[in-house]
């Protein structure tokens, strides 16, 4: 037990140090994103999820090292391969983040390249023929899982957290549940190896949202939320936690479902479009629907929050979301429970 103690106080020291010399590095090398809720778009530090990686890594290696120490071998190929995965998919939202603000790779590359990172994870995942979803057992072709519905889980998984986001704390915050939440039903898997997994994810995310909650000194970036997706998505498929996973981020999955509307939109205007979950800025720094359309669920938040306030900040939308997302999270959780 001692060890995941120790793997997690490192992977939580390594984010609270090392935000601070990362939002020093960044805007001297002019890597910052402007903060579009807020009138002013002051410019801030970029893609801090970078340490947020590097964070969970440290813990994980200190399991890995554990592991080989006690002749746990079985437990070190599969936090090797989770690190090799993870480090694939963090790299590739890195490569995009730190390209330039709104710049990168052309929006279908980035999640196709994705998939790369279901290699290291195919030894554990090859013979599998079977998948069950709410309770009901699919017999599946052979190959098909891990060729087919992982990779297409993992491109899913990844693009849909980084979807939602755009307000101080919210991609973070919503991070700190998630993970918090996975956490506890990692402890009703057989495999012991998931739970310090989910709790590095838990305390990295939590270290990094002292620096992201409002007013935020430094942006997550695609490499927090791509990492984000890919930890939920190992964990989906590997502790075969399919369900809960895709329960806990049905506000990710809704948020993709609201945007893809821009397809057809495209298509019958010829032209390019992509929507943004920001709102429109007033000089109070209230916000209001940016679009006639609602093309996100921070665009309902605001309409809902307008009318019962009168005015809508950022903060009264991250403070929002994060409130339902935690009652839909502990919802799943009493179901789950109650079921058992």
């Amino acid at each position: 037990m001692y060890e995941i103690i120790v793997s997690s106080a490192v992977a939580f020291l390594v984010v609270v140090f090392g935000i601070p010399k990362w939002i020093s590095r960044a805007k001297s090398k002019g890597l910052v994103g402007k903060d579009m809720n807020k009138y002013e778009r002051p410019e801030v530090a970029e893609a801090g999820g970078i340490i947020v990686f590097l964070g969970f890594v440290s813990g994980l290696i200190v399991l890995i090292l554990y592991s080989i120490a006690t002749n746990s071998i079985a437990d070190a190929h599969l936090y090797t391969s989770v690190l090799v995965s993870l480090s694939i998919i963090t790299l590739i939202a890195y490569l995009d983040d730190t390209s330039g603000w709104k710049k990168g790779f052309i929006r279908w590359k980035k999640p196709l390249l994705t998939t790369i990172a279901v290699i290291p994870l195919l030894i554990f995942i090859a013979d599998r023929t079977s998948i069950t979803l709410i309770g009901i057992h699919i017999q599946l072709p052979y190959l098909f899982y891990p060729l087919v519905l992982v990779p297409i889980g993992f491109v899913g998984a990844t693009n849909a957290v980084n979807l939602l986001g755009g307000f101080n704390g919210l991609e973070a915050g919503m991070g700190v549940i998630a993970s918090a939440t996975l956490l506890w039903f990692s402890l009703q898997s057989e495999n012991p190896v998931f739970f310090p997994l989910m709790l590095l994810g838990l305390v990295t995310s939590l270290a990094f949202l002292i620096y992201n909650r409002y007013p935020s000194r430094v942006f997550p970036g695609d490499t927090y939320t791509y990492f984000l997706g890919g930890l939920f998505a190992i964990f989906a498929v590997l502790g075969q936690f399919q369900t809960a996973t895709i329960l806990i981020m049905a506000p990710y999955i809704l948020e993709g479902i609201i945007k893809s509307r821009e397809i057809p939109y495209i298509l019958q205007k010829h032209k390019p479009f992509k929507p943004e979950c920001f709102g429109k800025i007033s000089k109070d720094n209230s916000m209001k629907e940016p679009y006639k359309e609602i093309w996100s669920l921070t665009h309902i938040i605001i309409k809902i929050i307008r009318k019962i306030k009168g005015k809508c900040y950022e903060n009264d939308v991250t403070t929002t979301i994060l409130t339902l997302y935690l009652a839909w999270c502990l919802f799943i959780v009493a179901v789950y429970i109650w079921v058992l």
